[in-house]
């Protein structure tokens, strides 16, 4: 039996929210039009849930899924990347993984390989020349014609970012973008009857002034609804309730305080 609240729901079981199934709508729509886009949120919004439900969305035959997650990535780093999921040995210079990267793109369209997907994640933490090289890596022909997608995802950071002055050559090419917002109070009651449901669990369950409670706690954000249902579900096992009341995620609340240490 699968633990609710866990990390270890099959993609196939998740709760889909409306901002989740609009999200998921637009990142498609990226990738069939090959855009530069971006996919914006709190820290445990769901945004990692999301490109797992995005490329296990994709078909196989058409597609090939490229995943990049690197702190400070660095344009060099970028086609390493991008060149060793082709097959290619990438060299140490940039100007000639830049070189190879082009022969290997055009190669694979006369050849008709796979299109890449490609998800850059963690993006907030590009470095200032990989921001820059964004304009060059989505326009290989021109500018209205990119031979494959590119999505960056990232914190909400990165939207402040991208709406500085020396990246706006760079945000005029996104003509996609979506920002994930926390759950709404009902989409939180319902999420924890879901995460409850998928787990096979009938018991405890959760009060109406409990789901409350949790919804104000977490601000909708489901990895912190996930960590406060499981404490209030140890809490409530512990002492033998078959309901978790107002008073189990108060507890859970304040104990959150204390360890971090607010007043």
């Amino acid at each position: 039996m699968t633990e609710p609240f866990s990390r270890q729901v099959e993609v196939s079981a998740l709760f889909e929210s409306r901002g989740h199934r609009e999200a998921l709508a637009r990142l498609m729509l990226m990738v069939e039009n090959r855009y530069l886009g971006l996919l914006t949120g709190e820290v445990g919004s769901g945004k990692s849930t999301l490109i797992r439900r995005l490329f296990q969305s994709l078909d196989a035959k058409l597609y090939h899924p490229v995943y990049i997650a690197r702190s400070n990535l660095k344009p060099r780093d970028f086609y390493g990347e991008l060149l060793r999921q082709v097959g290619e040995v990438p060299p140490f210079a940039l100007p000639k993984a830049k070189q190879l990267w082009t022969e290997a793109l055009e190669a694979r369209r006369e050849q008709g390989d796979k299109a890449l997907a490609v998800v850059v994640d963690e993006a907030q933490e590009m470095s200032e020349t990989m921001l820059g090289e964004l304009r060059f890596v989505v326009g290989h022909q021109m500018d209205s014609c990119s031979l494959f997608p590119l999505i960056l995802v990232g914190q909400s950071e990165l939207r402040r970012i991208l709406r500085l002055k020396k990246y706006e050559a760079i945000a005029q090419r996104m003509p996609l973008r979506y920002h994930l917002s926390g759950l709404d109070s009902e989409e939180t009651a319902q999420y924890i009857r879901h995460q409850m449901s998928a787990a096979g669990l009938t018991t405890p369950v959760f009060s109406e002034s409990a789901l409350i409670q949790v919804h104000a706690g977490s601000q909708g954000i489901p990895r912190l609804i996930n960590q406060i249902c499981t404490q209030g579900l140890y809490d409530a096992t512990q002492r033998g309730h078959e309901v978790i009341e107002e008073s189990h995620i108060m507890r859970v609340l304040a104990d959150y305080d204390r360890q971090r240490g607010a007043s």
